[in-house]
């Protein structure tokens, strides 16, 4: 696009006016309502589309008269500027947010998308300008001072509509290519449990296996309790964090957030070897040993160990197998979370025991029909992988894409008048309004 059409290089400050958030005093009941004030804190842009008009929690107008939060102008830009920096949404609705994110407020000589989509491709470049030791946060200095060009009003409409149609078609394209992974994901799933639950022949004889959401198993297996499968079942614990001689060392310690429903080839954490013999509940287990996660939300997660590990007491590790293939008891507790996670006791954080691991009653066939059980999944979860590593490489491929198109739309890299004046007379033509 030309630069004859005035394009201007300025500071934000001098486009945007920039309102700072607060939080009220959590103890005082009427500053908070759920009925009155939208009140945005950088969990509520991690989610959804480009436009918001509610929030996970709503201040009264009490507290926003005593709190340093601000009321902000329906479709202004709010920006999380800590933990994380660069968040964006446009907020359709008049608005407060908390000291976690600031405002650029709309005003009558912009469109306010084309600041949008400006900032939405800025987030690296936003985060190299925060400061801080324990986090970063961009400040409203560095915000107000950032050099942008701006075209005139009626080019950043242009821009807007543009763009408004193009990514909307981008992310129609990547919501279906989404929605064929989790399609891939649930297919997979299925193999899984049709596999570990009724076997390879369709044509076998079936039995009732007296397990609720079990059903029919083919009649020659056998129903044991976990116990029985293997000759070890134990858990781990956590040496004081407060003594710097158990942690840093060489010896692995898997959470629970390191399960990934897959062999587990490396984790966060380590510990030494004296926090080993000092600390009776940590156990050194043998490499293929299968955990599960027992609390929380990531109870019914599962892993195979890749190395010799310790764990914290959240997992539940089953190692050396008795007649029994670990990765058929793998896919089998994949296949059974649903059934684990029902057993579960607590609230807000539920739990299982090793006491229920225990207990659980596994139909099993021999040890052969188990291998050509496992052999067959993981050749149909390996094809199915494949594809989903594809369609991710697709998935970012157009991201990649999404945001080279904006950043050559609002730097002007694309010429749109041609395309602003076609949609001005199309829009004439139908008497719909369009743009600001």
């Amino acid at each position: 696009m030309s630069r004859d059409d005035k394009w201007i290089n300025t500071k934000l400050k001098y486009i945007l006016k920039i309102k700072n958030g607060g939080t009220p005093k959590s103890s005082v009941d009427n500053y908070w309502t759920p009925e009155e004030i939208v009140w945005i804190t950088p969990e509520d842009l991690s989610l959804g589309e480009n436009e918001i008009n509610t929030s996970k929690r709503k201040i009264s107008e009490d507290g926003l008269n005593n709190s340093s939060a601000n009321l902000v102008k329906s479709n202004s830009i709010v920006l999380s500027t800590r933990a994380p920096i660069g968040n964006i949404k446009i907020v359709t609705t008049p608005y407060a947010t908390n000291q976690g994110c600031k405002s650029l407020e709309n005003n009558n000589n912009i469109d306010i998308r084309y600041f949008y989509y400006y900032f939405s491709i800025k987030k690296e470049y936003l985060n190299q300008l925060g400061r801080g030791t324990t986090f970063l946060e961009l400040s409203n200095e560095a915000l107000k001072n950032i050099e942008i060009s701006v075209p005139p009003l009626k080019i950043q409409t242009y821009i807007s509509n543009f763009l408004d149609q193009k990514t909307s078609e981008i992310d129609a394209l990547i919501a279906d290519k989404e929605k064929l992974i989790t399609l891939l994901e649930e297919k997979r799933q299925a193999v899984i449990t049709e596999t570990v639950t009724k076997g390879l022949d369709p044509d076998v004889k079936m039995k009732d296996s007296g397990i609720a959401w079990i059903g029919e198993i083919p009649a020659h297996w056998e129903i044991k309790k976990v116990k029985y499968l293997f000759d070890s079942i134990g858990s781990g614990g956590t040496p004081k964090s407060d003594n710097l001689e158990y942690y840093n060392g060489e010896i692995p310690w898997i959470n629970t957030g390191d399960l990934n429903d897959d062999y587990i080839t490396e984790n966060q954490s380590h510990i030494t070897n004296k926090a080993v013999q000092d600390v009776k509940t940590l156990k050194l287990y043998p490499r293929g040993s299968l955990i599960v996660a027992m609390y929380g939300a990531t109870i019914g997660k599962v892993g195979i160990t890749n190395y010799q590990a310790t764990t914290n007491q959240a997992c539940c590790v089953l190692s050396e197998p008795n007649s029994v293939n670990e990765k058929f008891m793998y896919y089998w507790f994949i296949s059974g979370r649903q059934d684990i996670i029902n057993r579960s006791l607590g609230g807000g954080q539920p739990n299982i025991s090793q006491s229920i691991i225990k207990q659980l009653r596994i139909p099993i066939p021999d040890v052969n029909e188990q291998n050509n059980i496992v052999a067959h999944i993981n050749d149909i979860s390996s094809n199915v992988q494949l594809t989903i590593e594809k369609v991710k490489q697709q998935i970012s491929k157009v991201q990649q894409y999404r945001e080279s198109l904006i950043y050559e739309a609002v730097t002007g890299k694309i010429d749109l008048r041609d395309y602003g004046e076609e949609l001005e007379l199309l829009v004439a033509e139908r008497g719909e309004p369009y743009g600001n």
